[in-house]
């Protein structure tokens, strides 16, 4: 009896410690719990505190995930952390995970979660997560005071009898207030003018709503554009799928045809998707004032291609309506058919919305990126964004469609004859398939067809061969042109000798 009650003891003894061994070990593996993060905006480089409870205290102990929805999580060390505070330097790789517009990355809400001795239940709601940004870009050199004995401008005026020293249409008081250079028309260094960058962030500002609209004070704690931010020339701050230096550079180009240098209504605008317009109604609202269907450059491109013969074009006769075998496809060399440039859809007449193509929304009102500034027959989208900027934007359309071996070079939006040949780059032929590269822009309008979102994954039938365009591609809409490959490689062959089909993806 002693010796079962001795070893009921020593059971007990050891039970003891064991259990209470278990409690804090089950206090310690607590899910960490984020109850607030500051600041809720952040920059990748600063450091974000997060506050909560069932941390781990120490040096590198934690460590939190960053993610943002539909992307993987980035794991980041917390550094120093007590059981209710973790300090994290956000780390330049967080850029990865950033949405991307333009190219740039932009500031992104980010879910956090931590991770101590267990990871959190969960990551933070949408209304306690911070909103990430990009890395700051150095704060420019503080400017020095311009000699006033020098000519920073060489406009051969002294700097102190001249109110502009570096001729950037910013007078020298206004730029000293806003702490730019002076001397120096490109405080920044991202290739646009100061005066250009501060007249479009008062284009972007000035509201329509207020009733008798005028223009407000110049936005200088937060000015987009930036005269003092270098990254932001990728930037499309006003939507029109133009850059700020794609507009800068159209500015410069309407400079050079004569417009007037000025701020007061600059030609093209990085805050205006409109920049031709007036103010109208005494309440200051800008109306859009280019007009489709008498656009200027349009005119000229017309004019310039029925002096050139590239107006009425000979074209490759294609018979019948679907996918013709090889064998009935006419070689280059026949009989060509006479067209008009403009007659996309090849039915012998220019009609409906062919004669102003460059439209794209149809509303007779031309928007920055539908001009054509270099008056080549192509609009600013189409060779910055679209149909003649690059390959990569067929490949991109139409992704289930093996691209042609060789990568061709697009146009330029402000060169009219970007590889001078003496041909405009609207009559033009990129891939020399014989085929005006405004009359391989769309595949809607070569085959008269719109886009059908319920056939993007199928291939229904009666859509043309003609419709079948490519402006990077000699093979289509003519398998025999006078480029395309007559022997095509055993494998890996591009459209449309790999799946005929594919073409009928009509997205634009």
């Amino acid at each position: 009896m002693l010796r079962r009650a001795g070893m009921l003891a020593a059971l007990t003894a050891l039970l003891v410690p064991a259990v209470a061994g278990t409690a804090t070990a089950d206090a310690k593996s607590k899910a960490p719990v984020v109850k607030r993060i500051t600041p809720k905006r952040v920059f990748v480089g600063e450091t974000l505190s997060i506050h909560g409870k069932y941390f781990r205290r120490g040096v590198d102990k934690n460590t939190v995930a960053f993610k943002r929805r539909g992307a993987k999580a980035v794991l980041v060390p917390a550094g120093r952390g007590t059981k209710k505070l973790l300090r994290v330097k956000l780390p330049k790789r967080l850029e990865k995970v950033l949405l991307v517009q333009n190219g740039t990355p932009v500031p992104t809400p980010l879910q956090v979660r931590v991770m101590s001795t267990r990871f959190g239940k969960r990551y933070t709601s949408r209304s306690r997560s911070p909103l990430v940004g990009p890395e700051k870009p150095p704060a420019p050199p503080r400017p020095k005071e311009a000699d006033p004995n020098a000519d920073c401008d060489g406009d051969g005026q002294i700097n102190r009898v001249d109110t502009d020293d570096d001729n950037d249409l910013l007078t020298d008081t206004l730029e000293k207030s806003l702490k730019l250079d002076g001397c120096k028309a490109d405080t920044d260094g991202d290739e646009a003018e100061d005066g250009y960058e501060y007249q479009s962030a008062r284009d972007l500002n000035d509201d329509e709503y207020e009733h008798g609209n005028e223009y407000p004070p110049y936005p200088e704690k937060r000015p987009y554009p930036n005269a003092l931010d270098s990254t932001d020339g990728d930037t499309d701050h006003d939507g029109d799928d133009l850059s700020l230096l794609e507009e800068y550079e159209l500015w410069r180009v309407t400079l050079r045809n004569g417009a007037p240098r000025t701020l007061s209504a600059l030609g093209y605008s990085a805050g205006e998707q409109y920049s031709v317009n007036v103010r109208q109604g005494g309440n200051g609202l800008r109306m859009p004032t280019l007009l489709a269907a008498t656009y200027d450059k349009q005119q000229a491109f017309l004019s310039w291609a029925n002096s050139t013969g590239y107006l009425t074009v000979g074209l490759s006769d294609l018979v019948g309506d679907n996918l013709p075998g090889i064998a009935g496809t006419p070689d280059w060399w026949e009989a060509r058919v006479p067209t008009d440039t403009r007659d996309m859809d090849r039915l012998n007449g220019v009609t409906d919305e062919e004669p102003t193509y460059y439209d794209m929304d149809q509303t007779g009102l031309l928007s920055d990126s539908e001009r054509d500034e270099d008056a080549d027959g192509l609009s600013n989208w189409a060779e910055t964004r679209g149909c003649l900027s690059a390959r990569f934007y067929w490949d991109a359309v139409y992704d289930k469609e093996t691209p042609y071996y060789l990568d061709i070079a697009g146009t330029k939006h402000v060169d009219g004859d970007s590889d001078g040949d003496g041909i405009l780059d609207g009559a033009d032929d990129q891939d020399h398939d014989d085929v005006p590269n405004v009359m391989e822009c769309s595949r809607a309008m070569a085959s008269g067809l719109a886009p059908d979102p319920a056939a993007l994954d199928s291939a229904p039938a009666g859509r043309p061969w003609k419709g079948f365009v490519n402006p990077f591609n000699p093979c289509v809409p003519h398998v025999k042109s006078r480029s395309c490959k007559r022997i095509l490689p055993t494998e890996d062959a591009w459209a449309p000798f790999n799946s005929k089909d594919e073409y009928y993806l009509i997205r634009n």
